[in-house]
């Protein structure tokens, strides 16, 4: 008997760490858990993570190889630069997708079995990196499938530590590294609330399992709560729709609300059946258009309390069951009268509105076609039955649709297959053996299909025909030769799932008037019960996009529909914006066609898929904020406006039209309140607007309900001193391009006045209470006094303001040192830069303190080592220039500075960064110029040089 090989020994954690942090994903180290719900956009933490690891996640997406079932994963390593940073580490280490099937689906068991499968997925990955790596490992996760419906933060939080938990149980068996540790990183501070506490509930329930950290922690750019009341990731609502039966078996509609401005549930009861049937075979006739029965229909379907939300989204998905899907939402009406609405035009074409098939059965392993798939168009196939007339439109849409095809260029040779009839009357179309053929012969991305189709047949039916091969349920579809359909059974066999199939039929929609408001059956035997239709198959089988006509359609609006629908999807639009393109050109045409077609599918799928890292289509500024409605909610919109601008990147110009919305919009009522005012502050100067940001801190600090910070006080001197000093520069430059400085001396002698009454200012707050940061903007001021004075040419005065700064940096230093202040290197190296100029040039001055130089210097390699970035990295080698100025050694050290400077200019070669280097050098370096001799003076001329060059835009 063997003896089975040894497990190498593992650290074994007692208990699982848990920390929740409101703060910014792109601060994140440790590899990050996101979920993906079954759609062809990535959104909320999926899209900014995606941005952060350099599109690959939206890539992957596109070409089909990303996961969205429970259970499955995929990890993406993290290997782009930070642009903002180059010289730290990627951000997340990696990203590891899990899958949560489609939205609102979602069980609390299946997240937690998702997460378990993404940690022991990571946990493998690590092995293979390492085979004897035994340490454990900290992992970060997002608050997964909390922000859609039937879930929340705390519930999220819940399940994710739960599934963390029992992978470690089974990593354990298998001799693999555990988690110690889990972050749950989140923006909003309300959600990131509610996840601890849903922890701390797990933790008491498990305290052998959990270790909650004792506070929520904050971190770097997170918000205090979104402007909605209710959050979600996806740019349009839901609600489900989905019939139920009440004590007494009556049918009634149970509605799931889940917008983005509230989640709920409520109950509708669906009375007079036979009225609601009677008035949708009526609005189904599409020569009948009648107005009021969709305004009828929305008062029988809809409860008042929701009304509201299907008359204010401007992007809705409804997901419909089998009894609430034969309904014409498309023709609801939520208007009381025409004349409530100019132009008349109906709710579905004011809101961009989709369906989705709520579906029992369904194929388990989907393969989609991907972009290499190919385009089949069917028209008017071979009909031998007298009873169905030629269709001479379906054969000129057919026509038109490949044209589009065949003219745009999207396809490559040979993936465009047309089976139409000829034009002749004696022309016949594809028989059924030919067009079955075509459908099976290759992986179609688009299959569109234009002619005549039967529904499936009901008891009735078959009861009265002669034949017994007639039977109840019999699926039937669209018409070919030989009295054969194209229905559910061959669309079935397909290998290969396409994204998008158009069925421009009579009666394929799914389900009938018939079929309203039948509870739950999941039989296809019975009429009464739900009609299985071509439409159901292709969603059971995993098709992305779905359009097919619930009725006989006209002609002129069909084929409009079509075409503005397919020029659309060439354009590279949305699926849910070409719909709504389409509807409303064919509604110009008149009729009840436009409402015909039920589209069921992802929003925002798109034909030709959009570049990687393309970004999503924005709200408008005034869909942003049409829910601020007080002075608080108006602080969260400035908030959300800084902080983006400062940590996520967001687009300048699109953040400054959007505040300036808010300021016009808002100035006049609540501009007068201090908080408000020093959050538009704010706001501003993330944005680089100094003089706006200097009016609105000017204002905060002004008003008379003190509700403005200290601070407020504190960014609006340090603003005034920066603008003061800007301005007699770009003048200097001026005057020096001119050759007329006369205005120069008015301009310094101004500037000089607004720079000593900030000194004045700050100086009051010192004494109030000292802080680092107040020294360090004193000292700030004076530096830029100094300067000023040095364009001034009075040598004497800039010492002395000089002087004065050096002082305040070294109260700063010594602030920093009592605090074991992480950043004590920034007051340190600017008091160094002052000493030299003051102190360096008086005899027996012996240098800088040998402990302070090592303080400086254990400052900046902690910095490098935790969190790197240009100004730590370059501050190492300005400490060097210093250190060699002091000791008269720069010829001797001029090598191996420059050296220092050109590998970092090869990783960061950004001249503004450079710039900033190249202006403190100028100014601490032109004065040791002037009193060092021979090869110190040439060194510091050379260094000088260099920096200039680096400096300098190619």
């Amino acid at each position: 008997m063997t003896t089975p090989p040894l497990r190498p020994t593992v650290a074994q954690p007692t208990a699982l760490r848990v920390t929740v942090t409101n703060a910014n994903l792109q601060f994140v180290r440790h590899p990050m858990m996101v979920g993906h719900y079954r759609a062809m956009a990535l959104t909320g933490s999926e899209y900014t993570l995606d941005s952060l690891i350099g599109g690959t996640m939206s890539t992957a997406l596109r070409v089909g190889l990303y996961p969205d079932k429970p259970g499955t994963q995929q990890i993406f390593i993290n290997t782009a630069a930070n642009h903002d940073n180059p010289l730290q580490p990627p951000r997340p280490d990696a990203v590891i997708v899990v899958g949560l099937g489609e939205e609102g689906t979602l069980r609390a068991t299946d997240l937690a079995a998702t997460a378990r499968q993404g940690v022991m997925a990571w946990a493998h990955r690590l092995m293979d990196a390492d085979a004897k790596r035994t340490r454990p490992f900290e992992l970060a996760s997002a608050l997964i499938s909390s922000s859609g419906s039937g879930s929340n933060p705390g519930q999220s939080a819940q399940m994710i530590a739960i599934g963390v938990r029992d992978a470690n149980v089974r990593l354990r068996e298998a001799g693999w590294p555990l988690v110690d540790h889990l972050h749950f990183v989140e923006l909003y501070l309300d959600r990131a609330t509610d996840a601890w506490r849903g922890v701390q509930i797990l933790a008491g329930a498990s305290p052998g399992d959990f270790i909650l950290s004792p506070f929520l922690q904050t971190g770097l750019g997170g918000l205090q709560r979104p402007l909605e009341s209710s959050y979600r990731g996806s740019a349009f609502d839901l609600i489900t729709a989905v019939t139920e039966r009440d004590e007494r078996g009556e049918s009634m509609i149970g509605y799931t609300v889940d917008t983005r401005r509230a989640r709920t549930e409520l109950r509708a009861q669906a009375t007079q059946l036979k009225l609601l049937r009677e008035l949708t075979a009526v609005a189904a006739e599409g020569n009948v258009p009648d107005a009021q029965i969709g305004r009828s229909l929305f008062r029988l379907l809809v409860p008042l309390e929701m009304q509201p939300f299907l008359g204010g989204s401007d992007a809705l998905v409804l997901e419909l069951d089998r009894g609430t899907a034969s309904i014409p939402w498309e023709l609801l009406d939520t208007t009381a009268s025409a004349g409530d609405r100019p132009g008349g035009e109906p709710w579905a074409l004011r809101t961009k509105l989709l369906r989705r098939l709520r579906t029992e059965e369904f194929r388990e392993q989907v393969q989609d076609a991907n972009s290499d798939g190919h385009v089949l168009i069917i028209g008017e196939p071979r009909c031998d039955d007298p009873a169905f007339p030629r269709l001479p439109a379906a054969r000129a849409e057919a026509q038109q649709i490949a044209q589009l095809f065949a003219t745009r260029g999207t396809l490559g040779a040979g993936k465009l297959k047309p089976l139409i009839c000829g034009p002749a009357a004696t022309d016949v179309g594809p028989d059924a053996r030919t067009v079955v053929n075509a459908l099976l012969e290759r992986d179609w991305r688009i299959i569109h299909i234009a002619g005549h189709g039967v529904p499936a047949v009901s008891k009735a039916e078959a009861a009265r025909a002669a034949s017994s091969d007639v039977m109840a349920g019999d699926p039937r579809g669209v018409v070919l030769s030989n009295g054969t359909y194209l229905g559910r059974r061959e669309i079935g066999k397909m290998p290969v799932v396409p994204q998008l199939v158009f069925v421009n039929c009579c009666w394929t929609g799914v389900g009938d008037s018939d079929q309203l408001l039948h509870y739950h059956s999941r039989s296809r035997g019975e009429r009464a019960q739900f009609a299985a239709g071509v439409a159901e198959e292709l969603i059971a089988i995993g098709v992305r996009c779905v359009v097919v006509a619930g009725w006989a359609v006209e002609d002129v609006p069909a084929m409009t529909f079509s075409t503005n629908f397919y020029q659309g999807l060439l354009d590279g639009k949305r699926f849910i914006d070409c719909v709504h393109e389409a509807r409303d050109a064919a509604w110009r045409k008149g009729g009840n066609t436009w409402a015909a077609y039920q589209c069921y599918g992802d929003p925002d799928w798109r034909f030709v898929p959009p570049a990687a890292g393309a970004r999503l289509q924005p709200q408008s500024a005034d869909q942003t904020y049409a829910g601020v409605a007080s002075w608080r909610a108006l602080l969260f919109a400035l908030e959300a406006i800084a902080v983006e601008s400062r940590y996520q990147g967001t687009d300048k110009a699109r953040s400054r039209a959007h505040l300036q919305l808010l300021e016009t919009r808002f100035r006049g009522e609540w501009g007068t309140i201090g908080a408000v005012a020093e959050a538009f502050g704010v706001a501003w100067a993330q944005l680089g607007d100094r003089r706006k940001a200097i009016d609105w801190y000017t204002s905060a600090v002004a008003t008379n309900d003190s509700s403005a910070s200290i601070k407020a006080m504190q960014e609006l001197g340090n603003l005034r001193a920066r603008v003061a000093l800007e301005g007699v520069e770009a003048m200097r430059r001026a005057a020096t391009a001119s050759g007329d400085d006369s205005a120069l001396p008015a301009a310094i002698d101004t500037a000089r006045d607004e720079i000593h009454k900030v000194i004045a200012m700050l100086e009051q707050l010192v004494k109030l209470q000292p802080t680092i940061e107040r020294e360090s903007l004193c000292g700030s001021a004076w530096k830029r006094l100094a300067m000023l004075e040095a364009i001034a040419a009075d040598a004497s005065a800039e010492l002395s303001a000089i002087e004065q700064m050096r002082r305040r940096y070294d109260r700063a230093e010594s602030l920093a040192r009592t605090a074991q202040h992480p950043e004590l290197f920034y007051p340190a190296l600017n008091r160094m830069a002052a000493e030299l100029i003051v102190e360096a040039s008086h005899i027996g001055w012996t240098g800088f303190d040998p402990a302070h130089v090592a303080d400086v210097r254990a400052s900046l390699e902690r910095k490098i080592r935790d969190d790197p970035d240009f100004w730590s990295v370059v501050g190492v080698t300005e400490l060097a220039v210093y250190e060699a100025v002091s000791g008269r050694t720069l010829a001797s050290s001029l090598e191996i500075v420059l050296a220092d400077y050109e590998r970092l200019h090869q990783r960061v070669s950004a001249p503004w960064m450079w710039a900033s280097v190249y202006d403190q050098s100028r100014w601490v370096l032109g004065k040791y110029v002037v009193r060092a001799h021979d090869a110190e003076d040439a060194a510091a001329a050379a260094l000088l040089a260099r920096l200039s060059n680096m400096a300098t835009v190619i």
